[in-house]
Order: structure tokens, then sequence, then C-alpha cells
């Protein structure tokens, strides 16, 4: 039975070999002028669940209208970039 993590890293996985290529789980490619480390299940799972924290934490701050640190915006985009998320 596949859930939600499963399905996102199905997800992962047909990006990374579209944007990056073949890899073995642990190696890392050069991607978007960005060194990529292709994950492992577990790996994207910590990293899906950070990613998505932060994303939350952005989303809430433009919605109150307040101003968002260049910090967070950095943050936000190293983590898309790691898990070949557009931002």
């Amino acid at each position: 039975m596949s859930g939600p993590l499963e399905a996102a890293y199905d997800g992962y996985l047909e990006r990374f070999q579209r944007e990056a290529g073949d890899a073995q789980v642990g190696g890392y490619v050069k991607c978007r002028g960005r060194l990529i480390k292709k994950l492992s299940f577990e790996e994207f799972c910590k990293r899906w669940e950070t990613y998505h924290q932060v994303r939350k934490t952005y989303d809430r701050i433009l919605a109150q209208g307040d101003t968002v640190n260049d910090a967070l915006v950095k943050i936000l985009d190293e983590h898309a970039a790691e898990l070949l998320l557009k931002v």
C-alpha cells in the first residue's frame, strides 16, 4: 500500500531522473548550479517535512502581508532545490 510520502518520494525520483540523470542513492550530481545528493526514502521524508514547515511559515508571512526575511527565502530555496522542487 502506498501512502502520500511514498507518492511524494516517487515524484522526487522521477524529477531527479529527469533533471539530474542517473545516480545511485547517496550519490551527488550537479543540478541547477548546485551539488544535489540523491536521497534515500528516510532522508527524503525528513527533508520533505522540513521543506513543508518552512514553506508553511513562508506562506503565512505572505498571507499576513509581512516582510519576508531574505534568509527565509534562501532557506526555502535551498530546501526546494534539494528536493528538485520549484519555489
